[in-house]
């Protein structure tokens, strides 16, 4: 198995997929518009696509300050431009090219908009201590509960959606979205809300909040009390630490959805009472498994990862029929900052990250991606060469295995879908689809270790 031929990998889409390129001028589009309170003569502006990734590695590059604030902030704004872009490029009616981008309207959309409503939430929690730390309220609830529970009540009330149900939906889950979603009547997802959550959360001073995600899921997780108020104490990454979970994608603004949010993952359970499923054996938590984004740079990662391209809402079938509508210049936007992201080393412990770098360049591959290179080690034999796309799947398959007990399912299917593609399209390579059943017989394998009923995707309903 070396030296695989898989240069035609990168044709594979075509006949399948349809690579929408507006033209149309931004400065048309109602999104421009709603923002356009904000635009002011001498505003900074992104012209380029060369210039918006010169502009997010200079901010990747300075989430290494100590900053933890202003790290935040830079990850609402950088929320906000992806939403902004994916809003503009992803409408099923009226698409616009992404340049220019208007960068200080952005970031007045956070500071008048998503600031005052952190400060207001932070304010309506009662029961503070002196110096803001994690104290205990009288009802044995921490105040890192019940600030999270706040800024969650506050984001969904700001959001479009409120209904008491829902399905994710397409392009719903950025800050973008949240403050600007009556322009296409779109909602926030599972992810868009915890994201929010855990930025405010750490923007007022909650530095142990972490973007917790399973494969199919988001929620915010933080150090217990007596760590949080020790900062000595403070080391994430130390596996003695234990940590509490806050459920914040309940959707509604109902009394009832606005008491179950900031609740520990397993009252959730309880209240169901569903005795053959919990928390540790449920898929949708990924078990004991979650990857925390515990760091502003592997947060950062998964915005970008979570930037969806599609303009269609269904794929089409395995049979053919209407091409799928995807847009190239998202495609473009977050491959090249996700390698600005792999290149900092805020992928090293996100399969999901890697697994999404894979993708892009499936659809749309650069010099980098075609690389041949060396992955003896992952085969134990000498001189075994692929492309460095198949190696981003590989590198997510391994990660999985050594952080995460083997619980993920998704490194398998993308690595299966790969070489099953590849399989299909080139008769000269039609034995990759006997790979591609293995790795779906490993993603089997995986999913068997949970437990599953007949509402496992409908748990917070």
């Amino acid at each position: 198995m070396s030296n695989l031929d898989i240069s035609g990998q990168h044709k594979k889409k075509a006949g399948r997929v349809v690579y929408d390129n507006p033209s149309a001028a931004p400065q048309e589009s109602l999104h421009w518009k709603r923002l356009e309170d904000r635009h002011q003569t001498g505003d900074a502006v992104i012209q380029t696509h060369e210039e918006l990734i010169v502009a997010f590695a200079s901010d990747v590059d300075s989430l290494k300050s100590i900053n933890h604030k202003e790290n935040y902030i830079k990850l609402a704004i950088w929320s906000g431009i992806i939403g902004y872009c994916e809003a503009l490029a992803t409408h099923k009616d009226a698409r616009y090219a992404l340049f220019p981008i208007s960068l200080d309207s952005i970031r007045g959309m956070v500071d008048n908009d998503f600031l005052p409503l952190l400060n207001q939430a932070q304010a309506d929690t009662t029961t503070l201590n002196k110096n803001g730390q994690n104290a205990k309220t009288q009802e044995g609830e921490s105040i890192h509960r019940k600030t999270v529970r706040a800024v969650a009540n506050a984001i969904w009330k700001r959001a479009q959606n409120k209904k008491s149900s829902m399905q994710d939906e397409l392009h719903a889950n950025s800050l973008y979205t949240c403050l600007c979603g009556d322009v296409d009547s779109k909602s926030l997802d599972c992810f868009g809300s915890a994201l929010l959550v855990v930025i405010g959360m750490n923007i007022l001073g909650f530095e142990s909040s972490c973007l917790t995600l399973s494969e199919d899921h988001a929620y915010e997780s933080h150090l217990e009390l007596e760590d949080e108020d020790n900062p000595a104490n403070n080391d994430q990454q130390s596996s003695s630490k234990k940590r509490a979970t806050c459920e914040v994608a309940i959707p509604g603004n109902t009394k009832a959805a606005q008491s179950k949010r900031g609740k520990e993952i397993s009252c959730t359970f309880e209240q169901l009472k569903r005795d053959n499923i919990t928390a540790e054996t449920s898929w949708l938590y990924m078990a004991k498994n979650p990857v925390l984004c515990d760091t502003p740079g592997m947060a950062l990662s998964a915005v970008v990862s979570n930037l969806n391209c599609d303009i269609d809402k269904q794929k089409p079938g395995a049979d053919g029929g209407k091409p799928h509508v995807v847009s190239r210049s998202l495609y473009q936007m977050k491959r090249d900052m996700l390698w600005v992201l792999h290149g900092s080393g805020y992928m090293t412990r996100f399969p999901f990250a890697l697994m999404e770098l894979g993708e892009c360049e499936e659809h749309f591959s650069s010099k980098k991606g075609m690389e041949w290179v060396d992955v003896s080690e992952l085969f134990e034999s000498n001189g075994t060469l692929v492309l460095r796309n198949e190696k981003l799947f590989l590198d997510a398959i391994c990660v999985s295995r050594t952080l995460y007990g083997d619980a993920q399912v998704y490194p398998y299917l993308y690595a299966g879908h790969y070489h099953k593609d590849a399989g299909r399209d080139d008769p000269r390579q039609e034995y990759r689809l006997v790979e591609s059943l293995r790795l779906y017989a490993e993603a089997t394998r995986a999913a068997s270790a949970y437990r599953y009923d007949t509402k496992d995707c409908l748990q917070l309903m």
